[in-house]
């Protein structure tokens, strides 16, 4: 029987299976597993771990300082090893009233499945055993090894994450990985190489031990004031960053990196317009020049800003201390360390050593080689099952830790799986479609068939 036929077969066994994949689904939806708060985590930890096992996996769970991951291996026929990242964590669900369903009852509704972790990320998890369970079931193996990393905290910042990494580097070795997904996906896929970084800064300023009564204006600083004019050195109205320093490090984009940009599909700014009800188009920039800014230009934005009195009805003062959150969002090369030393030297340079910056967190930029093996096996796939070529964003939006795989670990990765635009991911009726986790399974099974036969 040749590949191709097989994996039809393979395919074929997927949609047999549906039933169960949904069932496997909601088993996991029902089970909390709040990162936040705590609640449910080694309940939710155990059960993944089962689930590993019932698939064929190896499966260990491993201590950390904060919640547990599990790791899984599973031989296959090439000699060749494919890295699976999920998390078993999920935010929040919060606030309960807007949901059309309890968040944790996983029902199918209108062909979806409607739950907290339905698409982040437990619809990933469930997509991928569904396909080595139909390699299994159809050939008695998988194409090629895999390794399975599932965690804990992604939703609180992947505290233990790095640490875990550098110690198991034999144990998660590979020649690539598949992240957890995108949630950015309409009718073809769309794949992200990498991660902005994260530089997250807490500006505080105290010019006295108390507020004063307003009528003091006149001869008491106000810290809400002296922030604000410290802030407005950082940025200008044409949004262009004043920290000297702060686009040192960025590392240009290659050949390769300009034609993936190019080919994105430039976002449609008067829908989104009219849909949140936007002021205005951001410096009058085509839709083209704005979709080019959002993926390869870092930010500086303001975050949050607090001062003084900002209740309800009147109070009358002048402000004592004034605090503001500021996070940056880097590209490669920049370093949040080194974005806090220059926004450290940019205030002092303008006299405010009086202000405090503190880095509150942060996280690295990186990306992997647009050429490298698991992209092009995703490339293959997508044409296989879909005819097209996927969508390939060079570097992704977010800064999920990525960084940690790509830098200690040096395996490139492509971040894909079933989540789609319309998913409601972090909201109220998160929801995955049964066709669209149907489709991902496959989505999966295509992806480590290609890669093998690379």
């Amino acid at each position: 029987m040749s590949q191709k036929a097989e994996l039809n077969d393979v395919l074929a066994y997927i949609d047999r299976k549906a039933e169960k994949t949904v069932a496997g689904l909601q088993e996991l939806c029902r089970q909390p597993s709040v990162s936040t708060t705590h609640t449910g985590i080694e309940e939710m930890a155990a059960l993944v771990k089962r689930r590993l096992e019932e698939t064929g996996f190896q499966a260990t769970l491993h201590r950390t300082p904060g919640h547990p991951i599990v790791t899984g291996f599973l031989p296959g026929k090439a000699k060749k090893t494919l890295l699976f990242y999920n998390h078993y964590d999920v935010q929040p669900a919060e606030p309960l009233s807007e949901w059309a369903s309890p968040p944790f009852e996983a029902r199918v509704v209108d062909g979806a499945v409607i739950a907290r972790g339905s698409t982040d990320n437990k619809g990933n998890i469930v997509s991928r055993l569904a396909a080595f369970e139909a390699f299994l079931a159809v050939r008695g193996e998988l194409p090629c090894d895999v390794k399975y990393i599932i965690e804990g905290e992604e939703e609180v910042g992947s505290p233990s994450l790095e640490s875990f990494v550098l110690a198991n580097k034999p144990l998660l070795a590979a020649e690539g990985c598949v992240w957890e997904d995108n949630t950015t996906r309409e009718d073809i896929p769309i794949l992200a190489l990498g991660n902005k970084g994260l530089c997250y800064l807490e500006l505080a300023c105290r010019t006295a031990n108390v507020d004063f009564h307003s009528s003091n204006g006149q001869i008491y600083e106000n810290a809400a004031w002296r922030l604000v004019w410290a802030l407005s050195t950082m940025k200008d109205e044409k949004e262009n960053i004043k920290v000297e320093g702060f686009f040192d490090d960025i590392r240009p984009l290659s050949p390769k990196e300009e034609g993936l940009v190019d080919k994105m599909k430039p976002y449609n700014f008067a829908g989104r317009a009219r849909k949140f009800e936007l002021r205005g188009n951001l410096l009058g920039l085509s839709d083209r020049e704005l979709t080019r800014r959002h993926l390869t230009a870092p930010s500086f934005n303001i975050a949050g800003f607090d001062a003084g009195y900002t209740g309800e009805g009147v109070k009358t003062i002048v402000s004592g201390r004034a605090r503001a959150k500021v996070d940056c969002r880097l590209v490669v090369d920049q370093d949040p360390e080194k974005i806090l030393a220059c926004v450290r030297r940019h205030l002092d340079r303008r006299g405010f050593t009086d202000i405090e910056a503190r880095l509150l967190f942060r996280s690295l930029p990186a990306k992997s080689d647009p050429d490298a093996g698991i992209v092009r096996a995703c490339e293959a796939a997508s044409r296989r099952l879909y005819g097209v070529d996927p969508i390939i964003n060079p570097f992704g939006n977010g800064s999920t830790p990525t960084w940690i795989v790509l830098r200690h670990l040096g395996i490139p990765l492509a971040s894909t799986g079933v989540g789609r635009i319309t998913s409601r991911t972090h909201s109220a009726n998160e929801n995955l479609k049964v066709a669209d986790l149907i489709d991902g399974a496959k989505w999966m099974a295509a992806i480590a068939e290609e890669f093998a036969s690379l």
